[in-house]
């Protein structure tokens, strides 16, 4: 034990991710809590009317992740050169610009809400325009955290992550208890934005009340990243998320359920080591810019992420059906075989997520175009071929695999 403390404590790549491994869990715990919960709390009409809404508000997390992302890597930067004032810039001219933008968001879906509405068969907008008034906030916590991860803080990353989520449970099920129902599921979501944002503001009242002169930042170079680095992370997310999206098409219900059941337990082969992607870019990025060599940071990521995803996919290799059983009964058994297969793709999704990050980080943004060029690759494959779950469970693998060759072709030539 004594030994794994050493370890840790002495490489800062190691006890980072171990830090943030520990943030996401927590993070994904209360998330499953609050999932569990609203299920059992809310009737079956209303639990589906408070997942719709949730879904629907999903389509601005690419938003927010590129917000996050760009926000890491130009404070990576800045922090390279010194350039404190910047990060100030940075900071207090996001906050404004992205409060502006999340209102208008806001103010728009104010003005469409009994059109959609109605679409979601509901009988009042009040849930929209409750959800959505998140929307601002939802914008500025990812500008934070960014900065935060920028800064490589990240303890104080961990807990603005897993209070987000434990504020959202806390105050979801206390009020659906007093008998405020979808909304009282919905305010926990609000709340959580709200005070999430309160407690990051916090973490960052260093850089808020720094005496720095606000220097000038290079606008037009963080919008060009922005974009490029929204086509990466729309292309690599709908890699991991358009397969069940076509099996709902192309299988039959018992089929598709059955996949989704196996693409759940799959998924957290892509999740459990995600935290090394949030690390390694920081470090990454302010080794770039310091000129210094980084691509043994690839190479401990590549490996540390390997280490954490073989081992669950390994664990499903031996034991299916005792997970199977553990997690959904008897009545989805007879996909066990299937189980390992379909966590072997996401293992090499996760490390694909890796070399992404690398590649953002470093300026390689160019990856955005090969990721596209995968994306339409793999929806090619997924339609014309056999509309079976093990046939499109070899196709994603296969895909995957590509993926992870020829992203590692690409970085290095960029070497």
């Amino acid at each position: 034990m004594n030994s794994l403390k050493t370890v840790i404590s002495k490489h800062g790549l190691f006890r980072d991710t171990f830090i943030m491994m520990v943030a996401v869990t927590l993070s994904n715990f209360f998330n499953y809590l609050y999932q569990l919960s609203m299920g059992r709390l809310l009737t079956p009409v209303e639990y589906g009317e408070l997942f719709s809404l949730l879904s629907l508000l999903y389509i601005f997390s690419m938003f927010s992740m590129t917000i996050n992302t760009s926000m890491t890597k130009f404070t990576a930067a800045y922090k390279a050169k010194g350039e404190l004032g910047k990060v100030k810039t940075l900071l207090i001219q996001g906050t404004k610009k992205l409060t502006l933008m999340g209102t208008a968001i806001y103010l728009t879906v104010v003005l469409t809400s009994p059109f959609i509405a109605k679409f979601l068969n509901m009988n009042t907008p009040t849930p929209i325009l409750l959800l959505f008034a998140s929307i601002p906030f939802g914008f500025l916590l990812p500008l934070y955290q960014g900065i935060l991860r920028g800064l490589q803080r990240f303890e104080l990353l961990g807990v603005s992550l897993s209070s987000w989520s434990f504020f959202k449970l806390f105050f979801g099920v206390a009020l659906v208890l007093l008998g405020f129902g979808v909304l009282g599921g919905l305010s926990g979501v609000f709340l959580a934005h709200v005070l999430g944002v309160f407690i990051t503001v916090i973490f960052l009242r260093d850089i808020f009340t720094s005496k720095a002169d606000g220097e000038k930042i290079e606008l037009r170079a963080l919008l060009n990243y922005s974009g490029m680095a929204f086509l990466a992370i729309f292309a690599y997310t709908t890699m991991w998320n358009i397969d069940v999206i076509l099996v709902k098409h192309y299988l039959s219900p018992l089929e598709a359920g059955q996949y989704s059941a196996i693409s759940v337990l799959g998924k957290i082969v892509l999740f459990a080591p995600a935290a090394v992607g949030m690390v390694i870019f920081p470090k990454a990025a302010e080794m770039h810019e310091k000129g210094e060599e980084h691509f043994h940071v690839l190479l401990k990521g590549l490996a540390l992420t390997l280490l954490i995803s073989g081992g669950i996919v390994l664990a499903y290799a031996l034991f299916p059906e005792f997970v199977i059983k553990f997690i959904y009964g008897e009545k989805y058994l007879s996909v066990a075989p299937y189980l390992w297969r379909y966590g072997l793709a996401m293992m090499f999704f996760s490390l694909a997520s890796v070399m992404v990050n690398y590649s953002l980080s470093i300026n390689k943004t160019n990856i955005s175009f090969y990721l596209l060029g995968l994306l339409a690759t793999e929806i090619v494959l997924l339609s014309l071929g056999s509309k079976n779950i093990p046939t499109i469970i070899n196709m994603l693998t296969g895909v995957s695999i590509l993926m992870v060759i020829v992203l590692f072709i690409y970085i290095g030539r960029q070497k």
